[in-house]
């Protein structure tokens, strides 16, 4: 027998060996990645602690409490939001935060919430809007504005957003709550 010629046994045992290093490849790349999510989720150096919320977003990532720090507050005619800005700082990646604004009707009329919407400034892939009410706010009634934002790899740098919410008065006059929101996303 030449020693060119293979046995079947041989390529058995180089196909078992192949499909073996390649099952071991894709345990180490997806531990390895959620070593790095674990790690970025629990670091407490310079940048906080994340919490994590015990909830998952629709996309299946954890989410954690929203970082950073929220200032400011926001007005259009009657009508306000607090806060007005929030800095999230460091966000790890594949995990999903959902920073609030308090919107409070402060006039004498009811006045309608309209659909926010994002003006990206920096980055990408803006989540989804919800409000807590009803979109007609009577005087001194409040309304939650949350906003979803998960990143993944590729998705990954500087975000800077600004957030646009109509108010619709009963004249028909709209007036508009401008919002902001910034973060690093990175592990």
């Amino acid at each position: 027998m030449s020693n060119t010629h293979v046995r079947s046994g041989d390529r058995r045992r180089t196909r078992r060996r192949n499909w073996l290093v390649g099952t071991v490849a894709t345990v180490a790349i997806v531990g390895g990645a959620s070593v790095a999510i674990a790690r970025a989720l629990s670091d407490t150096s310079s940048k906080g602690a994340y919490v994590q919320t015990g909830e998952s977003n629709s996309m299946g990532m954890q989410v954690i409490e929203t970082p950073g720090s929220s200032t400011g507050t926001a007005s259009a005619t009657g009508i306000t939001a607090t806060p007005s800005a929030w800095a999230l700082g460091r966000v790890p990646l594949d995990v999903a935060v959902r920073p609030t604004w308090t919107m409070m009707n402060t006039g004498t009329d009811s006045v309608t919430i309209g659909e926010p919407h994002v003006q990206i400034n920096q980055g990408c892939c803006p989540g989804p809007f919800t409000v807590s009410s009803a979109s007609t706010l009577a005087p001194g009634a409040e309304a939650v504005l949350t906003f979803e934002l998960s990143m993944h790899p590729g998705m990954d740098g500087a975000h800077d957003m600004t957030v646009h919410v109509p108010v619709q008065h009963p004249d028909g006059s709209i007036d508009t709550l401008t919002l902001s929101i910034t973060g690093d996303f990175r592990n």
